[in-house]
């Protein structure tokens, strides 16, 4: 067989059986999965039935002439469905593995927005903060507008005592009113800090969901498409557990179709036998025999009666002067009409024996 008809099969059937052992490992561990209360038995099941299916594959391909149909439709049958169960156990195992980073993924987002909520909630006494901040800046200066009315008024200002006193009130409400000022100023830093403190948070966190490659990339296909992240994953899986074993039969097939005389696709070369010079003959040197006297008896002498001479042969005798076996226009005419006419029934009879032989 061609070297190269060799290496293409070996290729083939390494092919099929590696995709085939990859697709029986997902199945096999996403069935112990779904079945965790039995996990061995259950992956025990699904192996055997793996290997029950490749079997009644390659059975299916080599004698499918020679079966009946009831085997052919069960085995078929057989076969279908432990494709579906295959494409369950790695939808199984799939999910799974997706779950357990989406789990992660799922309380990180959930933190990050409790944390955005609370930045909200610190930004909106930040603007309560500025409003009291503006209505007792305002106050300031309503106070400070009376105190100058105070300074100015003539009247309070013939009475000292009075003046002093409404003087001394007007001031302590500005230093109040300086004091509330600073506390709201203050209160305003402390949520500043907060929201720079509940930044960094979500910062580390997004820095953490970064790291989770698989989810970010479904993420952004998700974001691309406008879908839910698990509506891409959940059809990302279906496309792949829809190629995957339905693949690995195909290679299965094709692997005994390519190990098979009938479709054989190289023309087996001919091995060049070396050739042997055949050695000279060495001619057997000739035997000299003795001769002996052989007394040989005559043969005996057969006998043949002679054949009768026809009418025509004692007629041409007759008349042939020349001697030479054939009559001549001149000696012709001397026979008689009875001659002539058996002459002429004799010439009849050759050329019909003649046109006959040919």
């Amino acid at each position: 067989m061609n070297r190269n008809l060799i290496n293409f099969n070996l290729l083939l059937g390494f092919s099929a059986l590696f995709i085939a052992g990859c697709a029986a490992f997902f199945s096999i561990w996403g069935i112990g999965l779904l079945f965790s209360g039995a996990s061995i038995a259950a992956m025990v099941m699904a192996s055997s039935l793996e290997l029950g299916k490749l079997v009644a594959t390659s059975f299916l391909y080599r004698f499918w002439k020679r079966s009946q149909w009831m085997l052919k439709s069960y085995l078929c049958g057989a076969v279908f469905v432990l494709m579906l169960i295959t494409s369950l156990g790695i939808f199984g195992y799939l999910t799974s593995a997706y779950q357990q980073s989406s789990v992660k993924y799922g309380m990180m987002m959930d933190a990050i927005k409790t944390l955005e909520d609370q930045k909200k909630q610190e930004l909106v006494k930040i603007q309560d903060v500025k409003s009291r901040i503006d209505s007792l800046a305002a106050l300031r200066k309503t106070q400070e507008s009376r105190l100058s009315e105070i300074n100015t008024n003539s009247l309070l200002a013939r009475n000292p005592i009075q003046f002093r006193q409404v003087q001394e009130q007007t001031m302590e409400l500005i230093d109040q009113t300086d004091k509330n000022i600073q506390g709201e100023n203050t209160k305003a830093s402390k949520y500043s800090e907060t929201i720079d403190g509940i930044d960094k948070k979500i910062t580390d966190l997004k820095l953490n969901t970064a790291s989770n490659k698989d989810i970010q990339t479904f993420k952004f296909v998700a974001d691309e498409l406008n879908v839910s992240l698990n509506t891409v994953v959940k059809w990302f899986i279906l496309v792949l557990i829809f190629v995957f074993d339905p693949l690995a039969v195909a290679l299965i097939l094709a692997y005994n179709m390519a190990i098979s005389k009938e479709y054989a696709i190289y023309a087996p070369v001919e091995k060049e036998e070396p050739k042997i010079t055949p050695e000279p003959k060495r001619e057997p040197e000739p035997v000299v025999k003795k001769e002996e006297n052989v007394v040989t008896e005559p043969a005996p002498v057969v006998s043949t009666p002679p054949e009768p001479i026809s009418e025509v042969e004692t007629i041409v005798e007759k008349y042939d002067t020349n001697n030479d076996g054939k009559l001549d226009v001149n000696e012709s005419k001397n026979m008689s009409a009875e001659e002539r006419k058996k002459m002429e029934n004799q010439g009849d009879e050759f050329f019909k024996r003649y046109f006959t032989h040919r």
